[in-house]
């Protein structure tokens, strides 16, 4: 198998953890297909995944998965672990809390692109401020939950690990622990974990 990446993406590390975590390095090859942004073309990575983005995984066997929730669950299920609950509420809640931070992700990939791509000229200020109030809100409701966090961590929980990442890496300037500290408890506890801790963008 292989996996296209690139290393600043939250959605691609999301997948490198999980490989990390199932033992399957030596099962998957990383491959970077250089630059990847939503204004531009990249031909290696739009033959494996029409929609020109990563994380996508090529089987052996030809076919391609994207994005990230599935290639997750794929690799869970070849190495029959356990990131994805069978138990139908526990997976129900697993799954929704990998949504609340996908979601995150979602809009903060946003907001890089219109601060580092979009011309200034045209960035639209009532935009960035209402996706900013979004994030906020959600991370308060992270702050309220992480007491009730999985002690072994689940695909929720290694989503939200990169959430937080991606918000020390890309958006240092407004840190997301300030009134939190029950949720900057339970990251720094979490990154103890050696896949995280190997995967932490440069």
């Amino acid at each position: 198998m292989k996996l296209i990446f690139a290393d600043a993406s939250p959605f691609a590390r999301k997948v490198r953890v999980l490989i990390l975590e199932l033992g399957l390095k030596d099962s998957v090859e990383l491959q970077d297909p250089g630059a990847v942004t939503p204004v531009s073309n990249n031909d290696q990575l739009n033959a494996i995944n029409p929609l020109g983005m990563v994380p996508a995984l090529e089987l052996d066997n030809g076919e391609s998965l994207y994005d990230s929730p599935v290639i997750c669950e794929y690799l869970n299920q070849i190495a029959d672990g356990p990131f994805f609950p069978v138990d139908s509420m526990r997976r129900i809640h697993t799954l929704g809390l990998q949504a609340l931070g996908d979601g995150i992700l979602d809009l903060s990939v946003a907001l890089r692109y219109e601060s580092a791509i979009r011309p200034q000229e045209l960035q639209w200020q009532n935009w960035i401020d209402h996706q900013n109030e979004k994030i906020e809100r959600a991370l308060d409701v992270l702050e309220k939950r992480c007491t009730q966090f999985e002690s072994t961590p689940l695909i929720g929980e290694i989503t939200i690990a990169c959430v937080l990442g991606y918000r020390d890496f890309r958006f240092a300037t407004t840190d997301w622990r300030v009134g939190r500290p029950a949720l900057t408890q339970w990251f720094d506890l979490i990154m103890q974990r050696d896949s995280l801790a190997s995967t932490i963008p440069a």
